[in-house]
């Protein structure tokens, strides 16, 4: 039977581009294809702009072209990608620090006294504009406490509880640990769950669903 290009696995697809880019493009664009929506939401759920996660998610996908030849394959490819994204986002978000923060603090409405983090997606659903109001209104509060946050706790953050990665797949991403990697979460959940009760009213927060 035929297999096609997009039949093909994200390790398929990487040990192609690294021998045909940048003469052949086909298997890059199924990757950016199959991985775009959820790199974009990692983006978006940190800078909150539409416009802006667009431009980054861009950045990360050039990033990826430039880097693929180099990828060691020491964890999958979209353990690796997320990194890259993760990353990349960060950044952004780092220079957006010394702006005035204009965003009141968001406080629980009724029937809300947790937020699952994992639950916070890129837009709006299927929701009532007044429920919608309050999804955006909680993301910028949450990319407001990123910003407040050490780097590396935004970053394990992100990997573990925005992304749902495993501890193995953080440890080996990052060159770290198992027992770091751990700790690392650990301590940085405590950091953000502080600082989201300064800006944001004191809401429980439930994180990664694998813990």
């Amino acid at each position: 039977m035929l297999t096609t290009t997009i039949d093909l696995t994200d390790e398929e697809l990487v040990a192609r581009c690294k021998k045909e880019l940048p003469n052949n493009t086909r298997s890059y664009e199924v990757l950016v294809q199959r991985h775009m929506n959820r790199v974009y939401s990692l983006v978006y759920r940190v800078v909150c702009d539409k416009e802006e996660a667009e431009d980054i998610s861009q950045e990360v996908f050039i990033k990826v072209y430039n880097n693929l030849k180099k990828f060691e394959e020491q964890a999958a490819f979209s353990t690796w990608l997320y990194r890259i994204a993760t990353n990349t986002a960060l950044d952004a978000l780092d220079k957006t620090k010394r702006r005035p923060q204009k965003a009141p603090p968001v406080k629980a409405s009724e029937g809300q006294e947790e937020i699952n983090l994992l639950e916070m997606q890129a837009g709006p659903r299927q929701e009532r504009p007044e429920e919608a109001a309050e999804q955006a209104e909680l993301r910028e509060c949450i990319s407001r406490v990123l910003k407040k946050l050490d780097k590396e706790q935004a970053r394990m953050l992100m990997l573990r509880d925005f992304e749902d990665l495993s501890y193995d797949e953080i440890a080996r991403s990052l060159g770290l640990g198992l027992s770091a990697v751990k700790m690392r979460i650990h301590r940085a959940r405590l950091s953000f769950q502080d600082i989201f009760g300064q800006f944001c009213g004191k809401v429980h927060l439930n994180f990664s669903s694998k813990d």
